[in-house]
């Protein structure tokens, strides 16, 4: 059965992602555990209830993204190698790279979404980390591919689109980034020194307009706020792409082992236990009579031999390989 719709995955990772982070933070700003203006958007998941709301929706954005990677992949490989015949070369290579990048991007989302910053906060801090650059990276290395390789997959004014965005969100990051670790918009005192840091609430940054960190905050959530946002508009326009490819289900092959000890427990039930589960006698004596099954060992057993009588009541066609019909 064909799959259309794999445009969802990278639709449901953005609205999963957003969900996790308004929920979050407006169940946070309601119970009063972060300000209004501003707050880290992991602050959202701090605290019960939210936490665990926050926690179960971007574990679920984290899942669609994985998928939306993958998807991502094998698109170059349908449309380039599949059907325009382009030889395996450092197109896929890096496709490959991409998509383990963005599996560990995914992976980061899963350990802000499960290892709050109030209880392990090491463990939170390097999940962030790898997913907003694990992240940005993976988009960065899409738009290089779709750039670099022709004919194009993507329209150009996709590719500009993603570009303005992914410039927007690396801004962000690198932004984000300094007001963590250098603090440069903190006043510092009459003797140039920057004060001592107040201490946490409830295991939260919380900073009042006049407090000398006040401002430096606000640039660092204001940042990251943007960062998350961007990112996950480009993740969204994945969707574009997509529509114009589907899938299948996966098809399951029966192992020969398995099928050999179906046999075995077919010849040895009795009829009344044969006719409940809807097998006739015909059908077992043809069993009986073409598998031949020794007690002492089962490597010898043969496929299931199809009876004409029964076969001729359900179909004309022959049977296709690896396919058994009892």
């Amino acid at each position: 059965m064909p799959l259309h719709a794999l445009w969802l995955f990278p639709v449901l990772t953005t609205v999963f992602g957003i969900l996790a982070f308004v929920i979050g933070y407006a169940i946070a700003v309601s119970n009063g555990y972060e300000n209004a203006w501003f707050s880290y958007i992991s602050d959202g998941g701090t605290h019960p209830p939210e936490s665990c709301i926050f926690g179960q929706l971007l574990n679920l954005s984290a899942a669609c993204l994985a998928v939306s990677v993958y998807l991502r992949h094998r698109q170059y490989v349908v449309f380039y190698e599949h059907h325009l015949g382009q030889k395996r070369g450092w197109w896929r290579t890096v496709s490959s790279v991409l998509m383990f990048i963005g599996y560990f991007a995914a992976f980061g989302m899963s350990m802000v979404a499960n290892f709050q910053e109030t209880s392990v906060g090491t463990v939170h801090f390097i999940g962030a980390m790898i997913g907003f650059f694990g992240s940005t990276i993976y988009i960065w290395g899409q738009i290089f591919l779709s750039f670099t390789m022709l004919p194009r997959m993507t329209p150009i004014w996709l590719n500009t689109f993603r570009v303005i965005i992914t410039i927007i969100a690396t801004g962000a990051l690198i932004l984000h980034m300094i007001c963590e670790q250098a603090q440069p918009f903190v006043k510092k005192d009459a003797n140039g020194v920057k004060p001592t840091e107040p201490p946490l609430k409830d295991g939260i940054k919380r900073y009042s307009p006049g407090n000398p960190y006040y401002v430096n905050h606000i640039y660092a959530t204001v940042a990251e706020w943007v960062l998350a946002l961007a990112l996950e508009i480009v993740l969204l326009s994945y969707a574009f792409e997509l529509r114009q490819f589907f899938a299948h289900m996966p098809k399951l092959q029966l192992v020969e082992s398995f099928l050999a000890t179906s046999v075995r427990s077919v010849i040895t039930e009795t009829p009344q236990s044969l006719k409940r589960n809807g097998i006739s006698m015909v059908m077992a004596r043809t069993l009986t009579g073409s598998a031949k099954i020794s007690d002492s060992s089962s490597s010898h057993i043969p496929r299931a031999k199809v009876d004409e009588k029964v076969f001729e009541t359900q179909t004309r066609s022959p049977l296709r390989r690896n396919e058994y019909y009892y």
